[in-house]
């Protein structure tokens, strides 16, 4: 199953989006039934290539785009995406209280890392829950020896099986010295050229990914995997026009509706931000429109920098890699991002912000910023394995937001049991209504304040950096605080009537 390198987390637009019990939200839910209901008005359905499908209350097309509306907001996507647009039939809808249909998402295509052949419990380079490195040295030395076709397989293969290993394990970088390792004693083996590849790029080493993958692509002309992977390391770094080519060298090997869509993402990018100029500064790289949002641009660096300072001290931890935050015009950033409109920033391994009419840094624009940052960084930490829940609720908790506002409400909404499901806000909320957004942010920073009054700001840490070595929360839950998610809600909503259900 392919990997994606970084889900989508969003900011808010603003805080007074996360009063779920406001009046502004039951106008808003009234709006979308007075909308729903039509008034007499056909809606279009879009059909797109990939299966799903977009209602609108209308669509128009030219020879590039497919322009439609929804709910007083306007949305483009390249018509190469698009199957066909016909009136909407019974069924195209969405139930009234489901969650809206799947926007497209900005991803980037990587292979899936190939396991090995032999499992852990019944291999020799696996012994009592490490590496057996004297059994790898074994093998070398029988190479060395014998430098034969079974003989190179079996190492090739041992050493994949631990580089594997250690990224379950939650050690990446091991992972990648490993790979290294093995390409030092066995050159020009795909598998392990494409294994090291994939890490590198996970890992934000996107210009180390292309030193290793340029070589094998000229030994290897077959395979597709390989300029996938130099397509994304390519995007990673902002070199969209490189990313393109390397992706269609992919397409033409192998036809991928992923690839596909990754093209048409980097198209839609390189349109409004090719002329966009480039601003370094220590751990940042900024990418702005030269005419508009320059200055801004120069008081963002140290506000940034300040930002990283303050979380490296939070969270006990230290990104290595550059981050890179673009700024848009607000009509970009919606085509870019195809987010929804209560979102106020996303980061997709960038950070994109859209800064219309600023010319300075406005005090929620520093939430923004701040918020967003501490997704990269929990990125990195984690190896992108937080559940979105508590990628949020951190978010929120460094951004300076609180529940003084909400905590009442939220108290006697949790006790009620008419909030969300930690269990069901583990994926991105980009997808989520505006409604259950709201509510998911709400707890999602019930949750971390739990966490910090129960653990402290070194438990904290300490889940963060367990994560690594968890793919499932529910298993990190279980395992090392001993709670499972229907405790974690109970022991929420208890904190939560502790604190504010006397107020």
């Amino acid at each position: 199953m392919p990997l994606r390198m970084a889900t989508h987390r969003v900011t808010p637009a603003s805080r007074n989006q996360r009063c779920f019990a406001g009046l502004r939200l039951a106008c808003f839910c009234l709006t979308l039934d007075l909308v729903a209901s039509g008034a007499g008005l056909a809606k279009q359905t879009i059909y797109l290539k990939n299966g799903n499908r977009i209602v609108a209350d209308s669509a128009r097309t030219d020879s590039e785009n497919v322009t439609y509306d929804l709910v007083g907001n306007e949305f483009t996507i390249p018509r190469s995406l698009v199957d066909h647009i016909g009136p909407t039939q019974p069924g195209d809808e969405e139930p009234a209280e489901s969650e809206p249909p799947q926007r497209l998402k900005l991803t980037i295509p990587l292979p899936a890392v190939q396991a090995a052949a032999t499992s852990d419990a019944d291999s020799p380079v696996i012994q009592n829950g490490e590496v057996n490195d004297d059994y790898i040295r074994q093998l070398n030395a029988a190479f060395d020896r014998n430098p034969s076709e079974g003989s190179r397989h079996n190492l090739a293969e041992a050493y994949q099986q631990a580089a594997i290993f250690l990224l379950r394990q939650g050690h990446a970088e091991a992972a990648i010295e490993k790979y290294r390792e093995a390409l030092t004693r066995i050159a020009d083996d795909p598998t392990l050229e494409t294994g090291l590849g994939y890490l590198l790029i996970k890992q934000n080493h996107s210009w180390q990914a292309i030193e290793v993958l340029l070589p094998a692509q000229d030994q290897h002309t077959q395979s597709p995997d390989i300029p996938l992977l130099l397509g994304s390391a390519y995007y990673a770094m902002e070199d969209l026009s490189q990313a393109i080519i390397e992706w269609q060298k992919a397409l033409a090997l192998h036809d991928d509706p992923r690839i596909r869509q990754a093209v048409a993402q980097a198209e839609r990018e390189r349109q409004i931000s090719g002329s966009y100029q480039m601003l370094h500064s220590q751990h940042f790289l900024l990418l702005f429109d030269e005419g508009t949002v320059k200055d801004l641009a120069d008081q963002m660096v140290p506000v940034l920098e300040d930002d990283f300072q303050s979380l490296e001290r939070d969270l006990d931890y230290f990104p290595q890699d550059t981050i890179h935050v673009i700024l848009y015009p607000k009509q970009a950033f919606r085509d870019i991002t195809r987010s929804p409109s209560w979102a106020g920033a996303v980061n997709d391994g960038k950070i994109r912000v859209p800064v219309s009419g600023l010319s300075t840094i406005t005090p929620d624009l520093a939430r923004v910023l701040k918020h967003e940052l501490t997704h990269s960084f929990v990125h990195q930490e984690t190896l992108d394995r937080c559940p979105a829940w508590f990628n949020e609720g951190i978010a929120q908790w460094e951004d300076g937001s609180t529940l003084t506002a909400v905590g009442k409400q939220l108290a006697g909404a949790m006790a009620a049991g008419e909030t969300p499901s930690f269990s069901s806000l583990q994926a991105s909320f980009l997808n989520l209504s505006e409604k259950r957004a709201v509510m998911g942010y709400a707890e999602s920073l019930a949750a971390l304040e739990y966490f910090r009054d129960t653990y402290g700001m070194a438990g904290v840490q300490r889940m963060l950096r367990l994560m690594r070595a968890h793919p499932d929360f529910s298993n990190l839950l279980q395992t090392e605080f001993n709670m499972t998610y229907a405790g974690l809600q109970k022991n929420v909503a208890d904190f939560l009537q502790r604190i504010y259900g006397g107020q």
